[in-house]
């Protein structure tokens, strides 16, 4: 949410409403295939809010979030992470009330898509798998496939609506005012239904910018409209703007047929962006301070912390991803993708922030990969925090192995012996023994390397070299 809210307590009110009720095939498919990737807790949430709903009149009802804890056995923390996943997942929406007007909070329920569209959309298919396995994934899947009926040798004898019904051809050709009008809200209705996985279109996306540019090129307008939502998750994931992304179709559309080959058009996305990684700039670490550093006299941020600010601040999250694992000899794995997309859509951390989070895991703490725990731990942690800048992250970083080290002396203290497997488990510049090299001037050839470095990585994500990668 942009807004800034007030601290969720068990009194917070709020209004729990949902446009149309929860259909049995909806149900299945919340049961079947959501219920896997949200966990215990977020499933729990999401039916017992759904439930709650439909005791209200015109589906909308008013409760306090103590209701909900007693309902749900969890504690407050546990609801707070389960409305993020449902938030993540598309089926929920949650606002904020002005100040002072009660109820605090609306949480709007949202349908879940159907099973065929569940399985089309790469994001949920991608989690699903993950969490089940493949053997459970196909199970899932025969599921939810249509039925194949074999009609050889049969010959159709159905009648037509117009040969049962009777209508008046007059109305036919100019229907009367009230169905125009009920056509035109139901047509409003359906253009403000947001996309596969239910997430809101991306706001930094032009697609008006993108019509138009297709409108003066051959790509096919119907194939925009109907893989809107596969162009908002490119965006997201890759940050690719309108003009790349008409280049992109364009690309993948059969001149023959003048339709987009969806794979094709996924695999010169995954191309353009392994280009763009190519050459990326060496990131060294954030040179941390010195265990005997007190908080209140050290820097804000050092020169070394200042040049991942700006790399965190320049980069979207995808790309830095694959800047740190090139620098490690590494790769990004798809299951990263989806971790780091699901972080962005919950729209808790800003995407600098969200580097900086990349950056802690793969480089401070030296991980081989953005794990789920350390994701969900950290932007909890953030997000309670309210850091909202990487300076922000710096600092927090700084306060948390701070905790850690006073935490260790401590426990060592009373133990009158060393804390071994602690400090082990920290990184090198949070281990009480830590001592910091001492810190050479740049010479000028460092300085010169370094400028030039932060010039490739402005030049990358102002739009690359002149082959119109961005």
């Amino acid at each position: 949410m942009a807004a800034t809210q007030r601290p969720l307590t068990t009194q917070t009110t709020a209004a729990v409403l949902a446009s149309t009720p929860l259909s049995e095939a909806g149900r299945q498919v919340l049961d079947q295939l959501y219920q896997p990737i949200l966990g215990v807790t977020a499933y729990s949430l999401v039916t017992t809010l759904w439930s709650q709903v439909r005791l209200g009149s015109d589906f909308k009802l008013e409760l306090t979030h103590a209701d909900l804890l007693k309902r749900l056995n969890v504690g407050l923390q546990d609801l707070i992470t389960a409305r993020k996943r449902l938030e993540g997942a598309g089926l929920l929406k949650t606002y904020l009330n002005q100040p002072d007007h009660l109820p605090e909070l609306m949480y709007e329920l949202q349908q879940p898509v159907s099973g065929a569209l569940f399985f089309k959309d790469d994001l949920l298919s991608l989690l699903l798998l993950e969490v089940v396995g493949e053997r459970q994934f196909n199970q899932l899947k025969q599921v939810f496939l249509p039925r194949q009926i074999n009609r050889d040798g049969w010959q159709e004898i159905s009648q037509s609506f117009l040969d049962v019904f009777s209508v008046d051809n007059r109305l036919i050709a100019n229907p009367p005012q009230i169905i125009e009008s009920t056509k035109a809200e139901f047509n409003e209705s359906a253009n403000t239904t947001i996309g596969l996985t239910g997430e809101p279109l991306a706001n930094d996306f032009d697609f008006e910018l993108l019509v138009e540019i297709a409108k003066r090129s051959y790509l096919n307008l119907a194939d925009i409209q109907q893989y809107r939502q596969l162009i908002v998750n490119e965006h997201m994931l890759y940050g690719i703007n309108e003009t790349d992304m008409a280049r992109l179709l364009g690309q993948a559309t059969n001149l023959a047929t003048n339709q987009l080959d969806e794979a094709q058009f996924k695999r010169l996305v995954a191309k353009d962006y392994q280009a763009q990684t190519q050459g990326a700039m060496s990131v060294k670490p954030v040179q941390q301070t010195t265990a005997q550093d007190k908080p209140d006299n050290r820097p804000r941020v050092s020169e070394q912390e200042a040049a991942i600010i700006d790399a965190a601040k320049s980069y979207e999250p995808m790309n830095f991803l694959a800047t740190l694992h090139q620098q490690k000899g590494g790769f990004v794995t798809n299951f990263e993708r989806i971790r780091i997309e699901n972080l962005a859509k919950a729209q808790v951390l800003p995407a600098a922030v969200i580097n900086m989070l990349i950056y802690h895991i793969l480089i401070d703490l030296d991980r081989p990969t953005v794990d789920q725990n350390r994701v969900d731990e950290i932007a909890n942690m953030w997000a309670q925090k309210g850091v909202k800048t990487p300076e922000a992250a710096i600092e927090e970083i700084h306060r948390y192995a701070d905790t850690k080290r006073k935490k260790g002396q401590t426990r060592a203290g009373n133990r009158r012996q060393p804390v071994k497997n602690v400090k082990e488990t920290l990184p090198d510049w949070a281990k009480e023994d830590y001592q910091p090299k001492p810190k050479a001037e740049l010479t000028q050839a460092e300085k010169d390397q370094f400028n030039a470095q932060m010039a490739e990585l402005k030049k990358l994500r102002n739009g690359g070299e002149s082959n119109g990668q961005h």
